[in-house]
């Protein structure tokens, strides 16, 4: 790895690990004397699936910063990335930082609409079925308590959806990044793939949702804000649709984080949510009441 890395960014080169998901993917920083670069080392053979992800969500329509593809050598599983600068939205979320939360949701927002409509191949189509199984997959190795759960809610969450744009697909408050300059970056898009716009946004609330129970306080105020944000440049999003994109990732959170409370959340079908409820979550106020499945 430290020779491409060497003719990449000059030498010498030191390495650093961000990220390890044993059997899956290694994700490093390579600083050398011109610069730095991601690199990501796969166990599978996925690395010229995902540059080739990369490079046309590069080439395409920009309003947000995306990784440029630097190198890649599929025999040794390697891709090289080009390092997107910028601090982690979650920073903002926590400081309360609302205008950054609002310019990151508008940032998203253009970037799902100018997508729409316009040739994203190789991207794959991310249908409801899809993530139904991926969401079953996960519920088999939980506690008892959420896959009983999780079997028993997410079927009536799963009736189809349109690919309307390109969305990220498994986004969170850790992959947009804010810079000093005021743009807006995106990384880790190795699952990009065509969808509606309101499962990213279902993501992207469901993981504050979370973050919110860990930290013991509200998100609702940040939420709002990503959301008015992404809304003033995509449109109101179908709020039936985020509802359930919103619930499909609390029930997959649970499983990944074992963590009972998310399922408290989770609304019954047809439940219409008010506009403050769809924006930032009212953990305080569903559990009060006592809401979700019977």
């Amino acid at each position: 790895m430290k020779d491409i890395a060497e003719e990449l960014l000059g030498p010498p080169v030191t390495l650093h690990e961000l990220k390890n998901k044993p059997g899956r993917r290694q994700t490093l920083r390579a600083t050398g004397s011109r610069g730095t670069a991601i690199v990501k080392v796969y166990a599978s053979e996925r690395a010229p699936v995902v540059a080739a992800r990369v490079a046309a969500l590069a080439a395409g329509p920009c309003p947000l910063r995306v990784p440029a593809v630097l190198h890649l050598d599929a025999e040794r599983h390697l891709v090289f990335l080009s390092d997107v600068p910028g601090v982690p939205l979650r920073h903002a979320v926590l400081a309360g930082d609302l205008d950054a939360c609002r310019r990151a949701g508008q940032a998203l927002g253009h970037w799902h609409a100018a997508w729409a409509g316009r040739d994203a191949s190789p991207l794959r189509a991310h249908t409801a079925e899809r993530e139904l199984e991926a969401l079953l997959k996960r519920a088999a190795t939980a506690p008892l308590e959420v896959t009983r759960a999780v079997t028993g809610r997410a079927p009536a969450l799963a009736a189809p959806w349109p690919q309307a744009t390109v969305v990220h697909r498994d986004l969170y408050e850790e992959q947009l990044l804010l810079d000093d300059d005021g743009r807006v970056g995106l990384i880790d898009l190795d699952d990009a793939a065509l969808g509606p716009p309101e499962l990213d946004l279902g993501n992207l609330l469901a993981h504050l949702d979370l973050l919110a129970l860990r930290t013991g306080r509200s998100l609702d105020e940040p939420a709002a804000a990503l959301l008015a944000g992404h809304t003033s440049a995509a449109g109101s999003p179908d709020a039936a649709l985020l509802a359930r994109c919103r619930a499909l990732t609390r029930l997959r959170l649970a499983c990944i984080h074992r963590e009972p409370a998310l399922l408290t959340l989770v609304r019954a079908p047809g439940h219409r949510l008010g506009a403050g409820q769809v924006a930032g979550g009212a953990l305080r106020q569903e559990r009060h009441r006592g809401l979700g499945f019977p």
